[in-house]
């Protein structure tokens, strides 16, 4: 996962949540300035990138479409989007 994914991530969580990209990145990634850092050309370890996308995905809101083009990690049981997966009625189907 590359630091422009994260960082769009990030970005849209933030405006879906109506937070600023700094509040985001604090609970996604533990710091305040991480995209600033990623806009800079900062690099992140593997495990950091992995780690903060899981969390988005974790908590990333219902009525909001994953980008399709940034692959999605499975909601970690008994996280806020798993357990909002569950209850959701299945989709129809034609």
């Amino acid at each position: 996962m590359n630091g422009e994914c994260i960082i769009r991530l990030i970005r849209l969580y933030a405006e879906a949540r109506g937070l600023t990209h700094r509040t985001a990145s604090t609970y996604m990634a533990g710091s305040g300035d991480f995209c600033d850092r990623l806009e800079r050309g900062c690099d992140v370890t593997t495990r950091r990138a992995a780690r903060v996308v899981q969390k988005l995905s974790d908590h990333w809101p219902a009525d909001l479409a994953w980008p399709a083009d940034i692959p999605r990690p499975a909601p970690v049981p008994g996280s806020p989007a798993a357990l909002a997966a569950a209850e959701a009625p299945p989709e129809a189907t034609p």
